[in-house]
């Protein structure tokens, strides 16, 4: 075999291994997750029971209502609370300082007494809501207040939120709910700097392992 034929081998072999070594690396790289968006907002949690303005229903009934301002979706969860016939229960957001109230849907439980709803909240801005209770009321109904018949509720703050039109909201005094996730660093900025530096390995890599293996001596 000629040293010209050798020569083309071993650049072939380096070409090879080159483009597995490249091929490799790239699995690699692929493996490493992409940056992740900031989320912008968490929702506020309120914790359901019988509480000093109820005085009608279980005293033990007990739920969960989620409040997503930015999204305008509220979820209720509920366990303890009697199956209605020919009325419905009705969530409301309340300022329970001058009473002003507002609807956001109405539901029913099942055979058990529990109740999983998901409704819709009205844009809110600067609005002093501090308060979520579940009233009972005819079916029909037009009345755009809520009646006496009030079941569990619970308190809470808007402070630190925003709302749907991304303004701050200004709630009550209580516990103050977090408007973001903390941020506790650039993660796609890191991310990206790392998948730049295991590509530029692989290129350096191959480069190298194809010129060894072409000018290595018969």
């Amino acid at each position: 075999m000629t040293i010209f034929s050798l020569a083309a081998r071993r650049r072939s072999l380096g070409v090879r291994l080159a483009s597995a070594l490249i091929a490799g690396l790239a699995l690699l790289l692929a493996t490493i997750p992409a940056g992740t968006a900031q989320a912008n907002g968490v929702p506020t949690p309120v914790k359901l029971s019988y509480i000093d303005l109820s005085n009608w229903g279980p005293r033990d009934a007990t739920g969960v209502a989620e409040l997503l301002f930015a999204e305008g979706i509220v979820r209720v969860q509920a366990t303890g609370l009697p199956r209605l016939a020919g009325k419905q229960y009705q969530g409301w957001l309340v300022n329970s300082q001058i009473g002003d109230a507002i609807s956001v849907g109405r539901f029913n439980t099942d055979e058990a007494g529990a109740a999983s709803y998901r409704g819709t909240l009205p844009p809110i801005t600067d609005f002093g809501f501090d308060l979520f209770i579940i009233t009972v009321e005819p079916e029909p109904d037009d009345a755009p207040q809520p009646t006496v018949e009030r079941s569990i509720g619970g308190y809470f703050s808007l402070v630190g939120q925003r709302g749907a039109d991304g303004s701050r909201l200004e709630g009550a005094g209580g516990l103050v709910a977090p408007g973001a996730l903390p941020n506790t660093g650039d993660t796609t900025l890191v991310t990206d700097m790392l998948r730049v530096g295991v590509l530029a390995s692989a290129m350096a890599l191959s480069l190298f392992a194809g010129l060894r293996l072409g000018k290595r001596p018969s």
